[in-house]
């Protein structure tokens, strides 16, 4: 009878404690932040002590979505929950891959680890995954003219596609920030711009994320008579890139100069040298 009640006793404690058969427990995300409609693998490491594993159970929240139990037939059985694909050919006893992601899917995860008898013992981590959409090309730059006169007003835009987190835009002149307006995403048709009516045009529409500079150019805006325009696109640990236009100085005719005649009136300047030429031509042919 002692022997029996110290058994019971012994199992009890086992039970109450989890004692000694299941330790680091740890989840690992594979990337935790993710590409929209690319794959994530969620990894749980466990060390059992060499007691056998009778589950390993995935949520997203409270909501499981896939079930290892090896005592089962079939092994695995995944839950239908709405927007979480499982990848059944890449998911085992110690990770679960989930295929075509979206947005809804970024939050907690969580892997249970449960150990067979006689402990039972369980363990829960929990981590976060997030999935977003980064741009994959450099910031569309476009002014509304190549060359521009101190005086005149540069006109220019900066576009991307839009990202989830939004990238931040940014313009410089010459390396000195220039403060600009953003806007809202619109479906524009990407990459070309027309200023007559202000919006892109193209063939196929895009939803961009855009900022405008309106700058009054002044003599000290240019550097060795250029205009370097730069703009920046940033998101932080994700994307990071920058595109650039040169901009010449303006070719305004001259106005001509004019020289006043022995009567009085005016004489464009190049009849005056014309004239002149002609004068030492015939001295020099006497």
């Amino acid at each position: 009878m002692t022997r029996h009640l110290w058994l019971r006793a012994a199992f009890a404690f086992l039970v109450i404690t989890g004692a000694s058969c299941l330790r680091n427990v740890s989840l690992e995300v594979v990337p935790e932040t993710v590409e929209r409609g690319q794959k994530v693998i969620l990894r749980c490491h466990y060390d059992l002590e060499n007691a056998p594993l009778y589950s390993l159970q995935w949520y997203r929240g409270k909501h499981e979505f896939y079930r290892y139990t090896p005592r089962d037939d079939p092994a695995t059985k995944i839950f239908d929950i709405a927007g979480i694909y499982v990848d059944a050919e890449n998911s085992n006893k110690s990770q679960v891959t989930l295929r075509d992601v979206d947005y809804a899917l970024s939050g907690t995860f969580s892997c249970e680890v449960t150990a067979d008898a006689p402990s039972f013992s369980t363990a829960s981590v929990s981590k976060n995954v997030t999935v977003v959409s980064v741009p994959k090309v450099e910031p569309i730059i476009v002014s509304e003219r190549e060359r521009y006169d101190a005086g005149d007003t540069l006109r220019a835009n900066c576009s991307l596609p839009s990202s989830k987190p939004p990238a931040d835009l940014s313009f410089t002149l010459n390396n000195v920030a220039v403060e600009s307006t953003k806007h809202q995403p619109q479906t524009y048709p990407q990459q070309r711009w027309d200023y007559n009516d202000a919006v892109p045009h193209a063939d196929q529409p895009e939803n961009l994320q855009w900022i405008e500079i309106r700058v009054n150019l002044q003599p000290f805006h240019y550097s060795n008579g250029q205009l370097n325009l730069r703009c920046s696109g940033h998101i932080p640990g994700l994307y990071s890139k920058t595109s650039e236009v040169q901009l010449g100085a303006g070719l305004r005719e001259p106005v001509p100069e004019r020289v006043t005649s022995e009567n009085g009136s005016e004489a464009p300047t190049a009849v005056y040298l014309t004239m002149l030429m002609l004068c030492m031509l015939q001295l020099l042919l006497r």
